[in-house]
């Protein structure tokens, strides 16, 4: 059972949970938490952003979703969910050995009767063969397909749909091919996306540009344990999840000049966060460029090394992304923004409003 923390006070009924994504991007609304005077306050459609982070620098996330999730079917004829997670996987085209199979890992629902050997057939002229079922329920499988000219992932971006989250109650549409992507994703790697970089246009990006904003890009895939729920009751003891991320050379230089400047810096997005923390801790200041291995989990009263301003959805009660927000904030804060959320019928999670922290 998922552990909502004593410190959190506000009720979010379920039908707040947004279901469907905001008519047009920027229409979202905009909730805008000023820590120097303990404010919160509605600031009205997300379009008006730039009024409160002109001339940042501003550092995204340009993970690409995967079309992960693949409707099959058992020997029998009964469906079969699967839902692929072998992301390095994805990040590479890879062709087939000799014979014609390619190993795999994936989630597969209903999970019922389901024993090695079995054979899954995929659309697509493909099938997985399932070999062996791990303690965490993911089995590892090999994939293989009759056309052997394709690659794996080509062949999941013809026959693979949006893995949307769990509490998004509804099967993906084709909206959600283009609406569970930020504009300006970049090479596929994430089971989910950064939802924070949902709001924004591509126009919108223009405009910010224009008001003296720099872009400054990384990557953090996000995996499907940024949805795993906490369950313990000291949080201490949660085990995190680990997700890889990448920071150019340009990024890098970028947020270090901005640290040692004036200059503010707004964060998109809890994955951005983790992913300039965890290299603080690991590799300490000035952030360097390469890749890492994200395994941090940032709880109150975490001090952070690089992050001032955050631009962020609101997250579910039971997440490790709530307590990120807090050992920002604060819980008061925090409760008293989200209160206030709830109040001004803020929409919450992946496809809902945006809250901007400065």
């Amino acid at each position: 059972m998922s552990r909502i923390p004593p410190e959190f006070r506000v009720e979010i009924p379920e039908e707040k949970t947004a279901q469907y994504p905001a008519d047009h991007r920027s229409d979202s609304k905009l909730l805008v938490v000023d820590r120097s005077n303990k404010s919160v306050f509605v600031a009205g459609r997300f379009a008006e952003i730039a009024k409160y982070i002109a001339g940042d620098l501003l550092v995204i996330n340009e993970t690409k979703v995967i079309p992960a999730r693949v409707e099959g079917k058992r020997p029998g004829g009964g469906r079969a969910e699967v839902l692929f997670l072998s992301v390095d996987t994805f990040r590479t085209p890879l062709f087939y050995d000799q014979k014609n199979e390619l190993p795999v890992e994936a989630l597969i629902s209903p999970s019922r009767r389901l024993k090695p050997g079995l054979n899954i057939t995929l659309p697509g002229q493909a099938e997985i063969r399932l070999l062996q079922k791990g303690d965490d329920g993911k089995w590892q499988c090999l994939w293989s397909c009759e056309n052997q000219d394709i690659t794996f992932t080509s062949w999941l971006d013809n026959n693979g749909t949006p893995p949307l989250p769990p509490y998004i109650r509804r099967k993906p549409e084709q909206s959600d091919y283009q609406r569970y992507q930020t504009v300006y994703a970049g090479d596929p790697g994430s089971l989910a996306a950064p939802t924070a970089g949902l709001h924004f246009t591509d126009e919108l990006m223009r405009e910010l540009e224009d008001q003296g904003c720099e872009i400054a890009r990384l990557t953090l895939d996000v995996g499907l344990g940024t949805f795993l729920p906490i369950r313990e009751d000291d949080v201490t003891t949660h085990q995190m999840h680990t997700e890889r991320y990448s920071i150019p050379d340009f990024a890098s230089a970028a947020i270090n000049r901005t640290i040692n400047s004036n200059r503010r810096m707004t964060v998109v997005g809890t994955t951005v966060v983790r992913t300039l923390e965890d290299a603080a801790i690991k590799t300490g200041l000035p952030i360097q460029s390469g890749e890492g291995i994200a395994d941090i989990f940032i709880y109150p009263p975490y001090k952070f090394k690089v992050i001032d301003r955050l631009l962020t959805n609101f997250h579910r009660p039971d997440s490790t992304l709530l307590q990120l927000v807090a050992a920002l904030i604060g819980w008061d804060m925090l409760n008293l923004a989200y209160q206030t959320a709830l109040d001004e019928n803020f929409r919450f999670y992946s496809y809902g409003d945006a809250m901007l922290i400065i």
